[in-house]
């Protein structure tokens, strides 16, 4: 029986949440129970938007498909050509002519994000180009019932006609739990090093919600923040989309807000003692600074390389990142080193300060 109590409450937040006109478009939401397939809540579910890095879940269900198939191995070296070499961030600064193993390229997938492995992931498995693999990608979309789902590249990078909606995301993320129960496992890591760095992931609510195990983030500017995520309280796992969010924090907090009324209405709510947990858990490498607040991403790049490179010792085993946030109404961009104990964040922006470095800490 579909959660009608949940549906009112719910429902006045989300019209609240949606008063913006330009905002209704991309806004939308879905929890679905992985155990029936049942709708518990959904929003503007069916409303087409761009999927961002959540293509990224696609790429990856047919990764471990031709696994499963013994068509490739978690060993298998995949070659790097100048077209993906050439990717835009997020990435791992792949080299033309080098190899990346398929395991490698499944932790950079899902924790890093990284559009240049995407693009190498798909051009070795259609031994063409990643058009072809949009092919096979949509081959698959039209075998799982994603019937609102166009893909047109394998890491969600801006293509007018790469659209999906909340509805099939959920499906994808549903099947790739259950037709890859162990590979799912991989979502659940929170860091993995390539190359003597440590990349943590960008799944934040996986990290402060009780049950959390996967599934992915995801933004470009056109779709905002993006979020498939999954938990299971009790052995009830609940798949969660959410879209269009204005920042990453704001889609986490809507998305766990909706979780947590569904997880209530099915009586399986967050005790304190378990909420507290997980806050203790996670607490000792939460704070973050920002050396620096751009108008333009390319400066904001500019800015981490300078403080990478003239103070290593304040940044060293930190993750970087350019965050997007907005300000009466203005997207800037936020350089920022995370990962930082209270402790370590307030020396870090102590010892910058000192050389006229602007820094302040953000938890």
């Amino acid at each position: 029986m579909k959660l009608k109590s949940t549906f009112a409450t719910i429902i006045c937040f989300f019209l609240i949440l949606f008063s913006s006109n330009d905002l209704i478009a991309k806004k939308a939401a879905i929890v679905i129970d992985y155990e029936t397939k049942e709708v518990l809540f959904e929003i503007n579910a069916d409303t087409r938007n761009y999927p961002a890095s959540l293509t990224k879940i696609m790429t990856l269900y047919i990764v471990f498909d031709y696994l499963k198939k013994g068509k490739i191995k978690n060993d298998t070296k995949f070659k790097v050509s100048t077209v993906a070499a050439s990717r835009s961030p997020s990435k791992l600064y792949l080299e033309a002519g080098s190899e990346i193993k398929v395991e490698d390229a499944i932790n950079a997938l899902i924790i890093k994000s990284a559009n240049d492995v995407a693009t190498v992931v798909a051009e070795n498995i259609s031994n063409g180009t990643e058009r072809d693999f949009a092919k096979i990608m949509n081959q698959y979309a039209v075998k799982l019932q994603m019937k609102n789902t166009t893909f047109k590249n394998a890491s969600g990078l801006p293509n007018r006609a790469q659209m999906t909606t909340a509805r099939d995301i959920a499906l994808l993320s549903y099947a790739l739990i259950k037709n890859f129960p162990k590979k799912y496992k991989y979502f659940k890591q929170e860091k993995f090093k390539w190359k003597g760095k440590t990349y943590k992931t960008h799944n934040k609510l996986m990290l402060n919600y009780q049950g959390a195990d996967g599934i992915k983030t995801g933004y470009i500017k056109d779709s905002g923040f993006q979020l498939a995520f999954s938990a299971k309280r009790n052995e009830k796992r609940l798949i969660g989309v959410y879209f269009g969010g204005d920042t990453g924090k704001q889609r986490d907090k809507s998305l766990k807000i909706i979780m947590d009324k569904v997880y209530g209405d099915l009586n399986l709510p967050t005790t304190k003692k378990e909420e507290k947990e997980v806050i203790i858990k996670n607490k000792n490498t939460s704070y973050a600074i920002v050396v620096g607040t751009f108008k333009y991403k390319k400066n904001a790049e500019k800015q981490i390389k300078l403080i990478k490179s003239k103070y290593p010792k304040t940044t060293k085993s930190k993750n970087s990142k350019v965050v997007v946030i907005k300000n009466n109404g203005k997207q800037l961009y936020e350089s920022r080193f995370e990962n930082f104990t209270r402790k370590e964040a307030y020396s870090a922006c102590k010892r910058l300060k000192k050389y006229n470095r602007d820094c302040f800490v953000r938890l």
